[in-house]
């Protein structure tokens, strides 16, 4: 059942077996996962079906740390979440990801990776990526890729493949949603504070508020935070009624260890034959499977051997200015569903200068199977890095007031040493696979070669890739841990202290490893789904929350 908060009344109340906040990919698998058994769910969701500007609005926040992209446009508030814009990169974490490592302060998993494998499995599918084993980490594909193995060796550089094009959850999953009897999915309600009982063990409601001064609660047997890595601690934190520090804040863990992926070019790859080296790492296009995309890691014996973090390089070209500017330009609007964006046809007017390759491309995308490649001047390198889970880079909330009245989030994103390090040990040991494979002689990018930690900020070039970014990923804010001194939940993502209280999403994350996050918040989503099913279904097993004090 749908219901659109902006269309009833004020003052109405809601309930179900779970609630949970944030219809993005993690809410909406755990909704259909608990409908399935019986488990009666209401599904919250800021924004409405599509995007909205005045969702996006209560997004805005400040930015006090590295510079970072506005935080209205790094998520999205609406049904499906950011997966509404996302690229679809579906890929496991490593397992050692999941390890404590001597050489990284603040790793391990409270879980290994053999826990969330079945629910990697599951959540390929349920991703759209198609059946896949996680265990191999989507390594040695290129056969089934029907590519020939560039002969990498193994104990210094691996490669894993994401597997691409996968679904929107919000046009996928909608009419499942509105269709079963066992979900209330309700619409234009933003979760603004959560009420605990007055001994803090439980949480009793959640306060939605919407347009006009309007306020609804939900009141549910277990609630499920799944708002995404800024807004889960935003909420966590501003909801200060009873627990003055925020919910489950008593160790002052919430909104810590904000990580992303920090990506930067560090490198130029010069070689006499270029459609070579990007035919063997761009895209796949093999019959009967999700698209494949290529990235290059250290095998786990290099990261320990050199001290170093789990980081990824992928290999991109650039063409001719305009021509890169107009594919990407077109690109960025097919992303979004839309097939003539705005200044369509003088972008394609722009790409006339390498419309001769287009008998090539033809033959190489649908024939062979490849990406298109149009008329390369340059190659370079680019890191997509693990980076370190850092205490001082956090969410907290902001002296700015949005249109709800409630406090802002504001991030003060922060890097260590060895996230640069790490990158360049990365770049390095590649190049030096490439030119061993005759590929290339790799030329490192200066500011990499400075022995600071410091990663160029501002552009100087004309390519958007020579400046420090992020991948849209926000990982950490309530990360798993073994002892509630160490973080926000435990091992099942239940919140410290709380006996009711789950989050879900890549909030939890201890670590970040190299690997997009959605695959992983898609599988421990599913896994949770089936921990708190099963409370709801025996009648809530106790917990003893004094042992936890």
């Amino acid at each position: 059942m749908l219901t659109d908060l902006h269309m009833i009344e004020d003052g109405q109340g809601f309930e179900a077996d779970v609630c949970i906040i944030g219809a993005g990919v993690a809410g909406i698998l755990m909704a259909r996962r608990f409908a399935a058994t019986g488990v009666s769910v209401c599904l919250v969701e800021s924004g409405g079906a599509t995007l909205e500007a005045a969702a996006q609005e209560l997004n805005r926040g400040e930015n006090v740390g590295l510079p970072y992209y506005a935080l209205d446009v790094s998520r999205n508030r609406g049904l499906g979440g950011t997966s509404n814009t996302w690229s679809g990169r579906c890929v496991p974490l490593d397992p050692i990801d999941f390890e404590r490592r001597k050489w990284v302060p603040h790793s391990g998993w409270p879980v290994k990776a053999s826990d969330l494998g079945a629910f990697y499995r599951q959540a390929a599918v349920e991703c759209g990526v198609g059946e896949a084993d996680p265990e191999s980490g989507y390594r040695d594909l290129w056969e089934e890729a029907g590519i020939d193995d560039p002969g990498l060796d193994p104990e210094q550089v691996e490669v894993r493949f994401w597997r691409l094009k996968a679904v929107r959850f919000g046009d996928q999953y909608k009419r499942d949603l509105i269709g079963n009897p066992n979900v209330q999915l309700l619409l234009h309600g933003t979760a603004v504070e959560i009420s605990v009982s007055p001994d803090t063990n439980r949480v009793e409601s959640i306060l939605l508020a919407g347009i006009g001064g309007r306020r609804h609660r939900v009141r549910a047997r277990h609630f499920v935070l799944a708002a995404g890595g800024i807004e889960n601690a935003r909420l966590m934190l501003a909801s200060t009624r009873v627990e003055r520090a925020g919910i489950g804040n008593a160790q002052d863990m919430v909104g810590r260890f904000f990580m992303e992926h920090p990506k930067c070019r560090t490198a130029e790859v010069r070689t006499d034959d270029p459609y070579r080296l990007l035919e063997q790492f761009r895209s796949f296009y093999p019959r009967d499977m999700a698209a494949l995309c290529p990235s290059l890691v250290l095998s786990a014996k290099a990261q320990e051997t050199h001290g170093v973090l789990n980081s990824s390089i992928a290999v991109y070209y650039r063409s001719l200015p305009s021509v890169t500017k107009a594919a990407s330009d077109l690109n960025a609007g097919w992303k979004k569903g839309i097939w003539w964006p705005e200044g369509a046809g003088r972008n394609l007017l722009a790409l006339l200068p390498v419309m001769g390759e287009l008998p090539a491309n033809l033959v190489r995308r649908y024939v062979r199977r490849r990406a298109l490649i149009a008329k390369p001047e340059a190659i370079y390198l680019l890191v997509r890095g693990e980076q370190a889970p850092n205490p001082d880079s956090r969410v907290t909330l902001s002296d700015q007031i949005d249109g709800l009245g409630y406090r802002r989030a504001r991030l003060d994103w922060r890097l260590s040493d060895i996230d640069k390090r790490s990158a360049r040990v990365l770049t390095g040991l590649v190049g030096q696979e490439f030119q061993r494979l005759g590929l290339g002689r790799t030329v490192m990018d200066d500011w990499l070669l400075t022995p600071d930690g410091d990663w160029p900020t501002h552009l100087e070039g004309d390519d958007h890739h020579e400046i420090l970014q992020g991948g849209h990923h926000h990982i950490g804010t309530t990360r798993m841990s073994t002892t509630p001194r160490q973080g926000v939940v435990d091992r099942d993502c239940r919140v410290w202290g709380k006996a009711n209280l789950h989050i879900a999403g890549s909030s939890v994350f201890p670590t970040a490893g190299w690997a997009n996050p959605t695959l992983t918040i898609a599988a421990l989503a599913l896994r949770l789904a089936d921990h708190v099913g099963r409370m709801v279904q025996e009648g809530d097993m106790p917990v003893d929350l004094a042992a936890q004090a």
